[in-house]
C-alpha cells in the first residue's frame, strides 16, 4: 500500500492529475478514521470528507522528501491535527433540555437555574401592596405625609425632620407614631 500512494504521489507531481484522484481515494479511509477518533460529529461527515481531502492535498502539495519523513505518516499527522485543531476551537453546547436525572421524575437542566425575577402574582401583590400605601398616604394629614416622606424616603433621622419643621423632637415622634396607627388602619380595612 505504501508503495502504490509513493507511485501515485510521484505521477501526481509529474503531473497526472487522475492521480490526485485515485491518491484521494486510497486515502479515504484514513479521513474517516481521523474523523471517528479526533473529531466524532457525524452529521457533518461530507463536509468533514471534503475538508480531509483539503488537508491532504495541502500535505501533499507541502511535502518535502529531503526531511527525512514517510509520506503517509506526514499526511496522517496533518489530519489528526487539522481535526483536533477543529475540535478545540469549536463552541461546546448542552441543550438546557437535557435531562439530568434518572429516575422517574427527569429533571432537565433548565430545571436547576435560578430566577431572580419575582413571579407574575407576587409582582401584582407587590404592586397592588404600592397602590394601598400610596392611597394610604394621601389620606394623612399634611404634618404627617411631610414626616413620613422626611423620614422613610429622604432618610432623614427624626431630630434632623424636627428641626427641618421647626417642631420639637418630641412632636415629630408622636406625629410619626399616628401616621403610622394610620396607615396600619388603612392597610387592614384593604
Amino acid at each position: 500500500m505504501y508503495s502504490e500512494i509513493n507511485t501515485l504521489y510521484i505521477d501526481y507531481l509529474n503531473g497526472d492529475k487522475e492521480a490526485l484522484e485515485k491518491l484521494l481515494n486510497k486515502l479515504k479511509p484514513l479521513v474517516l478514521s481521523s474523523i471517528n477518533k479526533y473529531y466524532k460529529k457525524i452529521d457533518q461527515y461530507d463536509d468533514l470528507i471534503q475538508e480531509g481531502f483539503e488537508v491532504i492535498i495541502n500535505a501533499i502539495n507541502g511535502f518535502e522528501k529531503n526531511k527525512g519523513c514517510y509520506l503517509l505518516g506526514y499526511i496522517k499527522l496533518m489530519l489528526k491535527y487539522y481535526y483536533l485543531d477543529k475540535s478545540k476551537y469549536e463552541k461546546k453546547t448542552i441543550s438546557l433540555n437535557k435531562v439530568i436525572s434518572n429516575e422517574d421524575e427527569s429533571l432537565e437542566l433548565i430545571d436547576m437555574i435560578k430566577d431572580d425575577l419575582p413571579l407574575i402574582d407576587e409582582m401584582m401583590i407587590e404592586d397592588e401592596s404600592r397602590k394601598v400605601l400610596w392611597e394610604s398616604i394621601s389620606k394623612l394629614t399634611n404634618r404627617q405625609r411631610q414626616i413620613i416622606y422626611l423620614y422613610y424616603f429622604n432618610n432623614k433621622s427624626l431630630k434632623d425632620v424636627s428641626k427641618e419643621l421647626s417642631i420639637s423632637y418630641r412632636t415629630a415622634v408622636n406625629i410619626k407614631g399616628k401616621a403610622l396607627e394610620n396607615l396600619r388602619k388603612n392597610f387592614k380595612n384593604k
